[in-house]
């Protein structure tokens, strides 16, 4: 099951893209401000995905996205940020400077929003995939297990 973290100040907008998602089979949990987000984030499991409002009450959104993306263990975590706002501006930033997956403007369409879920998540999990057989052929050979050569 798909796990996705929504970070939207909006509650019902947050409640409709919940039981949206849930119907869909997601596992979705909410948090209505960056800093909550970042506490979630530093629990051991961790999303498949997060949606993240560029407005939120106590940090943009664009800089809880470039924190989540500065941090190591959950930099590769897609970011999808929506948007109320016009023009290119916070798009070129979000895309550039905070490296968000996706940029979305509301009023969203669910099935668009769902079929961008399921894209970013495959391709995330490829690269985990991926990641985790490199480090299983180069796990095998730690500081430990080094002999020493004359």
């Amino acid at each position: 099951m798909d796990k996705i973290l929504i970070v939207e100040d909006d509650i019902s907008l947050a409640q409709v893209m919940q039981t949206y998602l849930e119907k869909k089979g997601c596992i979705v949990a909410n948090t209505l401000d960056g800093e909550h987000a970042l506490k979630w984030l530093g629990e051991i499991d961790k999303p498949d995905l997060i949606i993240i409002d560029i407005g939120l009450p106590d940090m943009d959104g664009l800089e809880l996205c470039k924190k989540i993306k500065n941090n190591l263990s959950t930099r590769k975590i897609p970011i999808i940020i929506l948007t109320g706002r016009e023009g290119n501006d916070s798009r070129i930033k979000g895309t550039l400077d905070c490296k968000a997956n996706l940029y979305l403007n509301k009023p969203i369409e669910f099935e668009q929003l769902y079929s961008a879920i399921k894209s970013l998540i495959e391709k995330y999990r490829e690269e985990q995939s991926i990641l985790r057989n490199i480090y299983e052929k180069n796990g095998n050979i730690g500081p430990s297990d080094r002999k020493l050569r004359p």
